[in-house]
């Protein structure tokens, strides 16, 4: 039976279930402000828990053997790993990969794991940028951790040596910039998005357009009846500082060491990687997932409508847009899941009421407020690299994934045959090939395999995909391309050796490596 005190709460209040998570955003107790705090440490922990790695990723061996690369032999113009001579090469994120390569060099695996934590840290600490720029006053610090939590529960999955938490930060600091201006009207503000844009297209020049699209949704007032109350000349008086500083920003991106091939990167990626709809994340967002997403939809949308409903306030314009851009996104490339999260985040942080006055924060306390965010990004991924060594039997991903390969990659490498062509039966192998230094017929990067070399052969990559599409297809493929080697897995090894008149030169717990028996 509700009180009668309970009688003058909205109606969400008064349902048992919801009250326990409402009342901490309407109260600001010792247990609320606890509360709030161990459900931001909960969200976030589940995002990096999801991804099932720790700072292991299927990319991660390139993104290694790139930053070496480029780290000893300097930027690279040509791809140095390609069978198939003075194939162009751009590598989008090459800055990312040198800091990567770095961390290893100076802590081996451990040091990806310190540089995933890095990464999280970065992100949360954006996250809170953009966060605390809604309104006069700032948001208390629990409701603060929450809102990260809630973001890092959906990007949590694309934060390991991926450059993709770059793009996380850049967003985040975009639409920082952009509301802060929006809300003072201070021009100065938008002296910062060139410069995020430049970062962006060194650390991932893949998404740098995203800056752009977003700072871009600011055009739009906060409120739509605005069209009606303020006059054209008006509008665009307030908008001018945004014109000036979009085009600025699209010069700004040209700023990268491959200058136009960099900048139109983004748009060469877009068809080579959804070709054949093989690669998982490039799908959409139902098949891709079997129907789990509807959890980060629901995690995004439920958050936001009871706080807007209870407060009854509306998403500000230029975020609604963002947020229904990040939906459709999400819903077409399962990949895009990290942008509604982060958008669902911020927009149900504006929707909170804050309650501090900023201009009454002291250094040590902004510099404790700091600490505390990243400790919370951290303990997501120092539990999930815990949880993976523990599964492993005290090793890393990165660790089963090398004792599978490298015993075989010897063997290739002592064959004596100058730059053996090799077929790996997941593709994942050539990554780790390149990370060795041996050349491949093409890698995880279908974009940089996508044209035609020198000698007129079309696209590696599709190629493949295309010998891939049934076993008949796949015996041409093999027949046709005159491996040296083969690596494929213990289970479907002795369909290789039926059909193709192989031997078994090496084998590891997981791995075959077959070469010709004639």
């Amino acid at each position: 039976m509700p009180t009668e005190r309970d009688t003058q709460l909205a109606l969400p209040f008064r349902i048992p279930v919801l009250r326990v998570f409402l009342l901490p955003f309407v109260q600001d107790g010792k247990r609320d402000r606890l509360f709030l705090i161990l459900l931001a440490c909960v969200m976030s922990t589940a995002g990096f828990l999801m991804q099932g790695n720790g700072s292991y990723d299927s990319d991660g061996w390139f993104l290694l053997a790139t930053g070496k690369q480029i780290v000893k032999n300097g930027i690279p113009y040509t791809n140095p790993w390609s069978l198939a001579s003075y194939r162009p090469i751009v590598v989008q994120q090459w800055l990312h990969d040198v800091l990567l390569y770095g961390s290893y060099a100076l802590a081996g695996y451990a040091g990806t794991i310190l540089y995933q934590v890095l990464l999280s840290a970065v992100v949360a600490l954006a996250l809170a940028f953009a966060i605390q720029g809604f309104g006069d006053k700032c948001l208390t610090l629990p409701r603060l951790l929450f809102c990260i939590g809630l973001a890092l529960f959906g990007a949590g999955i694309y934060i390991s040596v991926r450059p993709t938490a770059w793009s996380m930060a850049c967003m985040a600091l975009t639409v920082g910039v952009c509301t802060r201006w929006k809300r003072t009207g201070d021009w100065r503000y938008l002296i910062a998005l060139p410069a995020i844009t430049g970062l962006h297209v060194n650390m991932q020049s893949a998404m740098w357009l995203l800056d752009v699209f977003l700072a871009g949704c600011f055009l739009l007032p906060r409120d739509p009846s605005d069209f009606k109350t303020t006059t054209p000349d008006e509008m665009l008086a307030e908008i001018f500082p945004l014109t000036i500083a979009l085009p600025a920003m699209v010069l700004a991106a040209f700023v990268n060491p491959y200058g136009v091939n960099g900048v139109r990167y983004v748009i060469d990626s877009m068809g080579a990687a959804s070709y054949g709809n093989v690669i998982s994340e490039m799908k959409p967002a139902f098949e891709a997932t079997n129907g789990f997403c509807v959890v980060f939809f629901a995690v995004g949308f439920i958050p936001t409508a009871l706080a807007a409903a209870i407060g009854r306030k509306r998403v500000d314009a230029p975020l609604l847009v963002i947020l229904i851009a990040a939906v459709v996104a999400t819903m077409l490339h399962w990949r895009n899941v990290w942008i509604f999260s982060v958008a669902s985040a911020l927009a149900f942080a504006s929707l909170l009421t804050g309650t501090e006055d900023p201009s009454a924060s002291k250094p040590h306390h902004m510099t404790k407020t700091a600490a505390l965010i990243a400790l919370l990004a951290a303990i997501g991924p120092l539990v999930a690299n815990c949880c993976v060594c523990a599964a492993n039997g005290g090793q890393s991903c990165w660790q089963t994934s090398e004792r599978s390969a490298n015993p075989l990659v010897k063997k290739i490498a002592e064959s004596g045959i100058y730059d053996p062509v090799v077929y790996a039966e997941d593709p994942v192998i050539y990554n780790y090939l390149e990370w060795e230094g041996m050349k491949v017929p093409f890698d995880l990067r279908p974009e940089l395999w996508d044209d035609k070399g020198a000698a007129g052969v079309v696209s590696p990559y599709r190629d493949y995909v295309d010998g891939m599409q049934s076993k008949k297809a796949r015996l041409s493929y093999l027949t046709s391309n005159h491996f040296d080697y083969y690596i494929v897995s213990k289970d479907t090894a002795h369909w290789y050796k039926e059909n193709l008149n192989l031997k078994v030169v090496s084998a590891t717990d997981t791995l075959v490596l077959l070469e010709n028996a004639g």
